[in-house]
This record gives C-alpha cells, sequence and structure tokens, in this order.
C-alpha cells in the first residue's frame, strides 16, 4: 500500500452509474490479458470498453448488476469487480445466474485484500439476491487466478473451446 497506509482505503458500490470510473483499468485488464492470453490475443486488443459497458448496461436494464470500486484517498480508483445476476432458463425452470463479469486491481495494489473482498461482497450480493448459480469465466493464459477464486468455492467446472476464426 501506499504511504498514506490502508486506512485510506475504501470501497464505493453502485450500479451502471459506476461504468465510466472503470474505464482506464478496465482497459488494463484488457491488455494484461492480451499479454497472457495463449491463442486469442487480438480479440482482446481488438475490444473496445463502449461495447463492453453496453453488455454491462443490459444486464442492468434485465437483471441486476453490482460495481464495487476500490478506492485510496477521494479520487484514486485502484481496482474494481462488476457482477451481475441474470435469469437462465432450464430443464427445471428458471435460474439466477449469478456472474463475476469483470475483476481487477492494479499490480501495485494487489495481494493486499482487496480482491478477496471484492469476492466475499459480491458472494454476498448474490445470495442476497437469490442467484441459484454463481460463475465466473477465467481466460486462458490467466490460470494463476484459478487458486484466488476457489477461495470462494468457485471451481473448474469446464473448458470451453473455440475455433478461430
Amino acid at each position: 500500500m501506499k504511504a498514506d497506509g490502508p486506512e485510506q482505503l475504501k470501497f464505493v458500490e453502485g450500479g451502471a452509474e459506476l461504468l465510466d470510473k472503470i474505464e482506464s483499468l478496465w482497459k488494463q485488464q484488457t491488455a494484461l490479458h492480451a499479454e497472457k492470453s495463449l491463442h486469442f490475443a487480438e480479440s482482446f486488443t481488438t475490444a473496445n470498453f463502449s461495447d463492453r459497458k453496453s453488455v454491462f448496461e443490459q444486464k442492468a436494464r434485465t437483471g441486476t448488476l453490482l460495481i464495487v470500486l476500490a478506492m485510496v484517498g477521494s479520487d484514486q480508483i485502484v481496482g474494481y469487480t462488476v457482477c451481475s445476476i441474470c435469469e437462465e432458463l432450464s430443464d427445471l425452470g428458471v435460474c439466477k445466474i449469478g456472474e463475476v463479469d469483470s475483476m481487477f486491481i492494479l499490480a501495485e495494489f494487489r495481494r493486499l485484500g482487496i480482491g478477496r473482498k471484492f469476492l466475499v461482497r459480491s458472494m454476498e450480493w448474490f445470495e442476497q439476491n437469490g442467484a441459484g448459480k454463481v460463475i465466473a469465466l477465467v481466460a486462458v493464459g490467466n490460470e494463476e487466478v484459478l487458486e484466488f477464486y476457489r477461495h470462494a468455492g468457485l471451481l473448474p467446472r469446464a473448458i470451453l473451446l473455440q475455433r478461430k476464426d
């Protein structure tokens, strides 16, 4: 943590109104995924925030959206998470699916418990809102985060294969 100490860290919660505040960090996350990607780096390098923002806004309209910002001081955002709950039709009827859609923490603020706080709050929020299933997608090349997610009870279930055009 910076010289001003951990007491300066605060968390701010909201919905789609906070999306513009995460743009810079989202772009850094996308660049990191492009660096680590084994097969689909170009899909990360060509991704743009306005398209992703539209997806998040659609999730907010048709379901529920939670954004949590980790902030230092009054205006420096050092990390964020975006979570959503949407309904999915299954053989057993309608099920609410909670998803950790996006999470990023600046490198110098990692390993300080911010990500753990994000996950704890996300899991509480999923439970409060009746999510029957919780998922998170992890890009190939970023497998080191699997252990982090395991602590929240999120375990690998399948490997999605995609043809590269």
